[in-house]
């Protein structure tokens, strides 16, 4: 009997282990993410589904912090939100700026690096020096990002022409290749496009504005769970300066110091 006893003993500990395995086995969560994948420097997807950027190694300290899996899905920009708004993805994350018309419908994180809207011209282009320079001249925007909004604010008063483009590098090189006369994005994008290309641009000294950084999640109380969760995450590593090394590596300087406080 005392055999007996001890093998269903031995049975149900090793049942219960199994059974605490299984448990957490299940309860690896998979989070998953909406990007454009085309954002060299940020967020790239190559043909094999390798992500590189700093939001991918972002997303990589993160989830092995939390134990997490990520699921990462490739869209096009414009589509991005779309896919939080039909619940398809859990967070967007595409370098994307804070801008009233995106946290009026989706959580922002707290911000993780900032950076400046400018407008971009030939490194020879001496007719384009200030921003009233631009009246009459065919300006690029990738559809979506801030620099967009901006221009689509200063349009009616400095009258140039809007020319829309999927990415900022596609406009950069329109822009090299004289199709348009300048282009509007964020001063990390064109450096990284300079240093990429070897190609001579200049970035105008007035600024259109600056801005921080951050990811966006649903409206929905998953959506603020999740959020509040990645915001913990974001402090920790800004804290202990990982996020600065991450901006470093890919945008050549410490971006976590353009951070506004709001």
């Amino acid at each position: 009997m005392k055999k007996l006893n001890k093998i269903l003993f031995t049975t149900a500990v090793l049942g219960s282990a199994i059974g605490l395995s299984n448990q957490v086995l299940a309860e690896t969560r998979t989070v998953t993410i909406v990007t454009s994948g085309t954002s060299m420097s940020y967020s790239m997807l190559d043909a094999d589904g390798n992500w590189t950027g700093v939001d991918a190694e972002l997303w990589a300290v993160i989830a092995k912090r939390k134990d997490w899996k990520l699921n990462v899905k490739r869209t096009t920009f414009d589509a991005i939100f779309g896919e939080l708004d039909a619940g398809r993805a859990d967070v967007a994350s595409n370098a994307f700026a804070v801008k009233p018309e995106r946290v009026n419908k989706y959580y922002p994180s707290i911000p993780y690096y900032g950076d400046a809207q400018a407008v971009i011209v030939k490194g020879d282009n001496q007719t384009i020096t200030k921003l009233i320079d631009l009246k009459g001249k065919k300006i690029g925007v990738t559809n979506g990002q801030a620099a967009q909004t901006i221009i689509n604010e200063m349009q009616p008063s400095y009258g140039f022409e809007q020319v829309i483009y999927e990415s900022s590098d596609n406009g950069l090189m329109e822009m090299v290749l004289g199709r348009i006369d300048a282009q509007a994005c964020a001063v990390s994008t064109a450096n990284q496009f300079a240093e990429r290309t070897g190609n001579n641009i200049r970035i105008l000294d007035e600024k259109l504005r600056a801005n921080n950084v951050a990811f966006f999640f649903p409206k929905t109380e998953q959506g603020m769970a999740l959020r509040d969760e990645i915001n913990q995450e974001i402090t920790a590593l800004l804290q202990d300066g990982t996020i600065a090394k991450i901006t470093e590596k890919y945008l050549g300087a410490d971006m976590t110091k353009l951070i506004i406080n709001e």
